[in-house]
């Protein structure tokens, strides 16, 4: 009876009077959307690093979400039900329910990954509780496509102190008559949500009263900074300035509260830094800090100088990805709550882009940080080599062992952190070993009949897509879940260019320290050629570039002419065209060029759809 209320609605009727106001209000969106009625659709579906990548970007609110879930599906009285965690843009980033069920509701794209706002699904819990930002039940031919009229949804949003909407809960069922009751369990759900997410920024807020405090103290008692009676700063000194990342006079007459209880300019990850600096005399003040300042020896100037603490406990600013913008942040924040775990870590990046910095980032931050941390790239050696590195030999194993044998890399790594890169590399006869490794926790030299228990965690990385390796039988499947307990996916540099603002001052001083020379100034017209250069080389091709330019330098500042020919020329083909375009551009360039050509490959490099990328390439005028 009620679908007939729909079916006139698509027929272009009135029925205005017989729906439910915000169904009804829903369905107008949709149709002005040009939303298809007919078909479910499979646009805007998250490849698994983006889906990653947007996950990382939730976590506070995954984490405010994980109690929940399964705590609300027990409350259903039913296995026929999915509960959804969705962000604010409507995309689902975590799921629990019943199986049989989620395996029905992926058929519509009722699962990880996939956006549920109105504008391409229609009416549906999810999309309509973002856009009303309230409560709502859609059952069954209350959904706009027809395709999901065999589904019951009930939503609420999650919402923040002033109300704005950070997620959704969804629970979908088949649908049925109860809705009051899910529906009032949607909403409790929510709100445990809230609560916890209010919880956390108390935590965290403790947490930088605790850290300001700290600093402030230090610096109150090494006389960089003055604060009155009533709370005010009423002097601070040039390195006090620098070490919080700010301007004296930005500074000097603010509330130490203010400056002190807010974690911009001063947090890193949640991880304090050691630092200690040295006076004109040469004596040592040892300050806890939790910042890392770039360019922190041009900002101290005649001041003092700055050098990391050989204590072991403290993070060396060296072995972390520089970097200010998001894409850097999110992956220090998961490097870092990796790196309480034993768990074994799966490092996937372009090449040049920074993974053993990763792991060892990882390695340093973790329990295992005054253990020994050894590397060995498995694409540098051949099948028997890369064997004897790993496990080691016993004198006599083959012709020209080396007498009294040799360690291998596991019994170098014992009570620390081995980093095996490439792994996509090794041979199959090799994994096998690895895997029992990996498995028994114990290795045995090559020709030795012992076994040497070992403490071991291990990091793997590679640039090769592993799965694809697994599917053609060239990497193992048993391995390749072993590795990969925790993943982190490293974006290439032309997807964190705002980083290399940051990078270039890092790879001057790295390069002038080397050379024995001054440190150099730069011209801000280098930056114009190098944010438009589509770093094929990612982090180890800029570093190559900015060694050259200062091994070349003739003046104390580095200047365009400087720049290696590619690098300007890149920059001079591009002027006319805005810089954003001109980068998706290279980017374009750049991933056909890995795919020789190939649109579908190219456009999964790219993370966009075929048809996005055609349309692209017509709107750029490039030529395959």
């Amino acid at each position: 009876m009620y679908t007939n209320h729909w079916n006139r609605f698509i027929n272009g009727e009135s029925v205005e009077s017989e729906v439910t106001p915000s169904i009804y209000r829903s369905w107008q969106r949709s149709r002005e959307y040009r939303v298809d009625h007919t078909l479910v659709s499979n646009q805007d579906i998250l490849s698994k690093p983006r889906l990653n990548e947007r996950r990382d970007a939730q976590d506070s609110l995954i984490r405010a979400g994980e109690p929940v879930l399964p705590y609300i599906f027990s409350l259903l009285g039913s296995t026929n039900y999915t509960v959804l965690l969705c962000d604010n843009e409507g995309y689902i980033i975590e799921a629990t329910g019943d199986a049989p069920f989620m395996t029905k509701a992926q058929k519509v794209n009722l699962s990880p990954g996939a956006g549920w706002r109105e504008e391409i699904r229609g009416t549906n819990a999810i999309g309509t509780a973002l856009s009303d930002n309230a409560p709502i039940s859609v059952f069954g031919w209350e959904h706009f496509v027809r395709d999901n009229h065999f589904l019951a949804c009930w939503a609420a949003p999650i919402q923040n102190s002033q109300g704005a909407p950070l997620g959704v809960l969804d629970i979908s069922g088949e649908a049925g008559n109860d809705r009051e009751k899910v529906l009032s369990i949607a909403r409790m759900g929510a709100s445990m949500i809230e609560k916890n997410l209010r919880l956390f920024e108390l935590e965290n807020q403790l947490k930088f009263y605790q850290e300001g405090a700290k600093l402030a103290s230090s610096l109150l008692k090494q006389g960089f900074l003055a604060i009155d009676q009533n709370g005010v700063i009423t002097n601070i000194n040039a390195l006090g300035a620098a070490l919080l990342g700010r301007r004296q006079e930005d500074i000097i007459g603010q509330l130490a509260g203010d400056i002190f209880s807010s974690p911009k300019g001063w947090m890193l990850s949640g991880h304090s830094l050691n630092l200690h600096i040295k006076n004109r005399s040469g004596k040592e003040i040892s300050s806890h800090l939790t910042q890392v300042v770039n360019n922190v020896g041009q900002a101290l100037g005649a001041v003092g100088t700055l050098e990391i603490s050989k204590d072991s406990s403290a993070v060396s600013t060296n072995s972390l990805w520089i970097g200010h913008g998001q894409p850097t942040q999110r992956i220090l924040a998961r490097a870092s709550k990796v790196a309480a775990t034993h768990s074994s870590v799966l490092i996937h990046g372009e090449s040049g882009t920074g993974k053993e910095i990763i792991a060892r980032t990882i390695h340093q931050l973790s329990p295992r940080r005054e253990g020994p941390f050894v590397a060995l790239n498995c694409a540098s050696l051949s099948s028997s080599l890369v064997e004897s590195e790993l496990f080691g030999y016993v004198e006599g194993a083959f012709t020209g062992a080396r007498r009294g044998g040799k360690p291998g890399k596991f019994e170098l790594a014992d009570k620390g952190t081995i980093f095996l890169d490439e792994i996509g590399d090794m041979p199959l006869n090799v994994q096998v070993s690895l895997l029992r490794a990996l498995q028994e926790k114990e290795v045995s030299r090559i020709g030795d009949t012992k076994t040497l228990k070992i403490d071991v965690r291990v990091i793997a990385a590679s640039h090769k897509d592993l799965s694809a390796l697994v599917a053609t039988e060239h990497f193992r499947l048993d391995l390749y879940y072993r590795l990969k307990v925790v993943t982190l996916e490293l974006p290439p540099l032309r997807e964190r260019t705002e980083d290399i603002r940051d990078l270039v001052p890092h790879f001057i001083r790295k390069a002038c320290e080397s050379f024995g020379n001054p440190i150099l100034g730069i011209q801000e017209e280098v930056y114009d050629h190098l944010l438009v250069h589509p770093w094929p080389g990612n982090v180890r091709e800029l570093e190559n570039c900015i060694e050259s330019m200062v091994a070349l330098a003739d003046g104390p500042i580095l200047t365009v002419a400087d720049l290696p020919d590619e690098f300007k020329q890149s920059v001079l083909n591009t002027e006319p065209e805005p810089l954003l375009e001109q980068q998706t551009k290279h980017a374009i360039l750049y991933a056909l060029t890995q795919t020789k050509g190939k649109i579908a490959p190219a456009a999964k490099l790219l993370g966009i759809g075929r048809n996005t990328l055609y349309r692209k390439l017509k709107e750029m005028d490039i030529q395959l």
